[in-house]
C-alpha cells in the first residue's frame, strides 16, 4: 500500500490527519507516519479511518457491494456500499456521498449496529 493522507477517528472523540503507511489486520494494527515517527495504533483505539478524496468526483469508480447503514458508538451513523463480512477486522465502505471522502475503512468492533438497507 502507497502511503496515504488519512483522517483518524478515535473511538474517544478525537481525531487526527496522519499518514497512513500500512494496515496488518491479522496484527490489527495500523502503521502511521506524524511528524517523520512511525507509530502503530491497535484498531481497538479506531472507529474508523477516512480517506479524502483526492480524484475528481466523475473519474472515481461505482462501489461494489450491499447497500448499509454502520452505527457507531457515539450515534453516527453512515450510509454508503459496502463487501462486509463479520468475520472479518474491518472493511471498507464506500459511502454515498462522496465529494469529501473516496472511502473509510470502518473497524468492525466499533460498530453498534448494521443494516442492510431495502432499495
Amino acid at each position: 500500500m502507497a502511503d496515504s493522507q488519512v483522517v483518524l477517528r478515535y473511538r474517544d472523540g478525537r481525531t487526527e490527519r496522519a499518514t497512513l503507511a500500512a494496515v496488518d489486520a491479522d496484527r490489527q494494527v495500523f502503521t502511521v507516519e506524524r511528524d517523520g515517527a512511525r507509530d502503530e495504533v491497535p484498531f481497538s483505539e479506531i472507529k474508523a479511518v477516512f480517506f479524502p478524496r483526492t480524484t475528481p468526483a466523475e473519474e472515481l469508480e461505482p462501489a461494489a457491494g450491499s447497500t448499509i447503514a454502520v452505527e457507531f458508538a457515539d450515534g453516527e451513523v453512515i450510509r454508503g456500499v459496502a463487501q462486509y463480512n463479520p468475520e472479518r477486522s474491518g472493511f471498507y465502505l464506500y459511502p454515498y456521498d462522496r465529494n469529501r471522502n473516496e472511502r473509510i475503512f470502518v473497524v468492525s468492533s466499533a460498530i453498534v449496529s448494521i443494516e442492510v438497507e431495502k432499495l
